[in-house]
């Protein structure tokens, strides 16, 4: 298949990116050896491995008492792992095409990490892909060390505020807009209030709107990578050479994570390859408050059932609706419910879930021993991976007015077991949403094979 070359953070690229996927999962080896097939690796800036002085993965532990002190110790770990990410991708690409990094800009310490990692790193990193939140600041930090960044938007209105509050400042250093499907893509997504997650809208219109704007103000040069339920290009036809859309590259995040190169357990490898249609869950259990998409498995079916185990509350008997006392042992104290969940109370109790935590929504939710005994530890075990986590309550602002929320779970904690273990029922298994192509597509000779980087960019090429 011919591919036009396109123009991104100031370099001629095949029109093909590897997408960031956190914790460990895109690393400077698979990002260095797709940047050397010519297109563009990216490499995960989200608590990436680092290593000993003889190349050995060295486990992070946390010696801090206090979320602080353990955020602290995060990003000094973090600035480590993305140097040598940067390092190792930069000399797996050979100065073939691109190296980019990704930042989720709602993770612990983000702008440290990212201006202390741009001015340690470079000639390493072309660009800093972007989203996960409203990063005003992104502009500044890139700019400042000369290097390109591509914002992560879901829609033409997430991108006019960035533009009005900071980007119009450095429209020089903006590499490519990634348009990334709030339906089908893998891992956060972008769905606004305004969006139905059970409707999605083809892209197609949503990228011309885009288009529309970037013409307006000056970047009708700049690409736009599309992101998200992307398997063969030759399905994309329509959208290559269109003046609607103007220039645009294709990013693949899925489909890297069944590689050789992939440091995913073969156990793991092995499950996206027979991940069945309508097995990858949109939900929103996540502790940033933002819908994710992921296989579902033990984790997240748990996560679904406790939701059924929920009873309104109130502290003080001064409601008539809520008149009944109960007593509630792991709280230590009384609480008044409604007559019409006595008998609700009374079998989640005598079947085993007698442990009982509180929500933000003032509702009574119900757990094994074992179960609210792990929500416990993991809550304590907080060290501040995100800026601000609904889980364990943190706030790296001080803000104090956020309620730890047992009914979400610790992200950090599965995401590293997804990463570093075979074991399927305990991680968050991000994934797009097109997954259950593996299965079908010949190229993967019925889940017998799995490519090497190189392999799956050139499949890639011939469009099929």
């Amino acid at each position: 298949m011919n591919l036009n070359s396109v123009l991104i953070a100031g370099k001629e690229i095949l029109p093909l990116i590897e997408g960031g996927k956190g914790i460990n999962v895109s690393t400077g080896i698979t990002s260095g050896r797709w940047a050397n097939c010519g297109g563009a690796g990216t490499f995960s800036g989200v608590n990436p491995d680092f290593y000993d002085e003889d190349g050995k993965f060295i486990s992070p532990i946390f010696k801090g008492k206090s979320r602080a002190e353990k955020q602290r110790e995060l990003i000094d770990f973090g600035i480590k792992g993305c140097l040598d990410q940067a390092k190792i991708a930069h000399e797996e690409s050979r100065g073939n095409g691109l190296v980019f990094m990704n930042v989720l800009w709602e993770q612990g310490g983000s702008q440290e990490l990212l201006k202390s990692v741009l001015e340690k790193a470079k000639g390493t990193i072309k660009a800093i892909s972007c989203g996960a939140g409203m990063p005003f600041k992104l502009a500044d930090i890139c700019a400042e060390n000369k290097v390109f960044f591509n914002p992560i938007i879901s829609s033409v209105r997430v991108l006019q505020l960035l533009w009005k509050r900071s980007y119009s400042r450095f429209k020089e250093w903006i590499g490519a807009v990634i348009y990334e499907d709030p339906w089908v893509a893998g891992g956060h997504n972008g769905l606004s209030n305004s969006d139905n997650p059970n409707a999605p809208e083809k892209p197609m219109q949503r990228l011309i709107e885009i288009r529309k704007f970037m013409n307006e103000v000056g970047l009708k040069s700049v690409p736009i990578i599309i992101a998200g339920g992307i398997w063969w290009l030759s399905e994309w036809l329509d959208y290559m050479n269109n003046d609607e859309i103007g220039p645009v590259a294709f990013q693949f995040g899925t489909r890297p994570m069944v590689t050789v190169e992939s440091p995913l357990s073969d156990n793991i490898k092995k499950k996206f390859l027979n991940v069945e249609k309508g097995e990858v869950k949109l939900q929103r259990f996540s502790p940033t408050g933002l819908y994710s998409s992921a296989i579902e498995n033990k984790l997240l079916k748990e996560l679904e059932d406790q939701l059924t185990r929920q009873i309104s509350f109130k502290e003080e008997n001064t409601d008539e609706a809520f008149s009944v006392p109960v007593e509630i042992k792991s709280l230590n104290k009384t609480v008044y419910i409604n007559e019409s969940d006595k008998e609700k109370f009374k079998n989640f109790i005598e079947n085993g879930f007698s442990s009982v935590m509180k929500t933000p929504s003032d509702t009574l939710l119900f757990l094994t021993p074992k179960r609210y005994s792990d929500i416990i530890t993991d809550m304590k075990n907080c060290v501040g991976c995100l800026s601000a986590c609904m889980f364990s309550g943190w706030d790296q602002r001080g803000n104090l007015n956020i309620k730890p929320d047992p009914r979400s779970f610790c992200i950090q904690k599965s995401l590293q077991i997804a990463s570093h273990t075979s074991d399927i029922d305990n991680s968050l298994l991000f994934s797009g949403q097109i997954s259950y192509r593996f299965k079908t597509d010949p190229f993967y000779k019925n889940g017998t094979f799995i490519p090497t980087v190189k392999e799956l960019f050139e499949q890639i090429m011939t469009g099929y």
